[in-house]
């Protein structure tokens, strides 16, 4: 058994996926017999308010509970001062440095935060990253890489940047793709009880977008895709909004006049799930322009596509390429509305075929629980 602390420089609960993905890791760490403690920060939420633990647990359905520290931090700026978030992230660091002297020597640090690596200059314990994107600073960064005793890469492809550009052995990254909790699909709604619900129409064809509202996330290519269909068609955008992206995206819609788009905002997650449910076809429609999209993310949505049995029509790049392929998905040139329409289309237009893909789908999530993501990490961290 590891004594894990898993550190990270957020506010829970949180609206962004990286909420759910850290959370659902420390379950499945712990159910795996590993001693975790999550340390996240004690900064206030939009509102001012400071969230129990309890309630952070209900927020994310996470049952097998585990200790959470919250970290004080410096936050007498606003947050429209840039100087804010400096203040903040050195002072973060700062007290976890000094709260991890007290923990014993055994203890092995586990972050996604890129800030908290600098850490294994002044402390003697085992430092494993989670690579989610490209190293943002280039301070003392290969030093910073050769110090950790493990990364945890997203995808095979981040792992491959990742050894190219900086040089790391095979050996020293481990890659873990991100996962699914099966156990929320268990009372999966039937397609007409979750439009019922939802107050959405029975008779329209339904295509979902679950995320951020954003332009490498493909969404205007979506919105473009949605204009060359007419008004039997919905296209459902559940997700957060990114600021003046989202607003740009609305302005699309409105001034092209694309009547079938529906902008739906956060939604909780019991809520996607029955999203999910009601939809005729689920889209990840990532931009191949943008090195992140491409290359770097596992978005848990896929997993959680996969598991509904709802068609998937993605983008083929090369991040979607490593869970997707002909069997389980229609792959579609990335950043081609029109590619895009007939991919949708032929979800439509042959119903076996698009009922095959769905199945094949939820076969293949089987690989990807949280349980078993946790078993490849702590395999992997006591070989380190």
């Amino acid at each position: 058994m590891s004594k894990i602390i898993y550190i990270a420089n957020i506010t829970l609960p949180s609206e962004r996926a990286h909420g759910i993905q850290i959370m659902k890791t420390c379950e499945a760490l712990t159910q795996n017999g590993e001693q975790v403690e999550l340390w996240v920060t004690n900064r206030k939420k939009m509102g001012g308010k400071k969230e129990p633990c309890d309630d952070i647990f209900k927020f994310y359905g996470v049952k097998h509970k585990f200790p959470i520290k919250k970290i004080p931090v410096i936050e007498f700026l606003s947050k429209k001062w840039k100087l804010y978030f400096y203040l903040e992230s050195i002072s973060f660091v700062a007290m976890t440095f000094f709260l991890l002297l007290k923990k014993d020597n055994d203890s092995i640090i586990y972050t996604r935060d890129e800030s908290i690596q600098f850490l294994g200059f002044f402390v003697r314990k085992k430092i494993f990253w989670e690579a989610h994107i490209n190293l943002k600073s280039r301070f003392l960064r290969n030093t910073r890489l050769d110090k950790l005793s493990g990364i945890i890469s997203i995808s095979e492809s981040l792992k491959k940047f990742i050894m190219d550009k900086y040089i790391v052995v095979s050996e020293k990254i481990f890659v873990a793709h991100d996962a699914v909790d099966l156990e929320e699909f268990n009372n999966f709604l039937p397609k007409d009880k979750a439009r019922e619900l939802l107050n959405m129409p029975q008779n329209k064809k339904i295509v979902l977008y679950v995320g951020g509202i954003m332009k490498k996330k493909g969404v205007f290519v979506l919105l473009d895709a949605a204009a060359m269909v007419d008004s039997s068609w919905l296209f459902e955008i559940v997700g957060w909004f990114v600021h003046d992206e989202s607003d740009k995206a609305k302005k699309y819609v409105a001034d092209r006049k694309i009547n079938n788009v529906v902008f739906k905002g956060y939604a909780p997650r019991n809520e996607i799930i029955n999203y999910l449910a009601a939809a005729d076809v689920l889209v990840i429609p990532n931009s191949g322009l943008c090195e992140e999209t491409k290359l770097f993310t596992s978005p848990m949505k896929l997993f959680e596509y996969m598991s509904s049995g709802r068609p998937i029509v993605a983008s083929a790049t090369p991040t979607m390429l490593e869970i997707l392929n002909e069997n389980n998905a229609i792959l579609v040139e990335p950043d081609n509305p029109e590619a895009l329409k007939n991919g949708l289309l032929k979800i439509f237009q042959d119903k076996d075929f698009a009922e095959s893909l769905a199945e094949n789908s939820k076969k293949d999530v089987q690989n990807y629980t949280w349980r078993k993501r946790a078993e490849g990490i702590s395999a992997f961290i006591k070989k380190r």
